[in-house]
């Protein structure tokens, strides 16, 4: 039962790793095309979940700007950017062009 559960739980956390996004500092605001390596299911559920982002066709997924909420890489859907998203190097945050 023990063996169980420990196996379960490291299934589950190495599940929970892979959900995680990468180059995202905590805080910060980055680019859907910045969060290189994020599962697509990710960046698509954290708009999903964002009630001021309407529902959004895959295409249109490079577009939003998102909130790294934790230290884990964990995603939040900020916006979507009408005229595109700008990556700023050497900063924290990424824009929405205006």
């Amino acid at each position: 039962m023990i063996c169980k559960l420990i196996i379960s739980t490291a299934l589950l956390l190495a599940g929970a790793q892979a959900q995680q996004a990468t180059n995202c500092e905590y805080q910060s605001l980055k680019c859907a095309s910045v969060l290189l390596g994020t599962p697509y299911t990710q960046l698509i559920a954290a708009v999903n979940d964002t009630v001021s982002i309407p529902p959004l066709t895959t295409a249109q997924i490079s577009q939003c700007l998102f909130h790294c909420t934790d230290i884990l890489g964990t995603i939040t859907g900020n916006s979507y950017c009408f005229a595109g998203c700008d990556t700023k190097p050497g900063t924290r945050n990424d824009q929405c062009i205006m």
